[in-house]
């Protein structure tokens, strides 16, 4: 298995875990007390994460942190969580 860039794997594993709470950017950033945009940049492997915001995240998305950096080989199909 080719091994990916760490932020490559974080930004796909928290847009899935996102997707599957059915949270859109904006609900995940209110509730991590972050910006949207930054949670996008996440998302698209933009930028550095603390450990502390990694743990934030995690908990809102109601998993262990460490998943949230572990190569699962998930892929996230969905486009948008829809906001209805």
């Amino acid at each position: 298995m080719k091994t990916q860039n760490i932020r490559k794997v974080l930004g796909v594993n928290v847009k899935y875990y996102r997707f599957l709470i059915g949270y859109t950017q904006e609900q995940l950033a209110e509730k991590c007390e972050l910006s949207p945009r930054y949670i996008s940049d996440i998302e698209n492997s933009k930028g550095n994460v603390p450990i502390d915001t990694l743990e934030n995240i995690a908990k809102y998305l109601k998993v262990e942190p460490y998943l949230l950096i572990k190569e699962q080989g998930h892929h996230t199909s969905q486009k948008r969580v829809n906001m209805k």
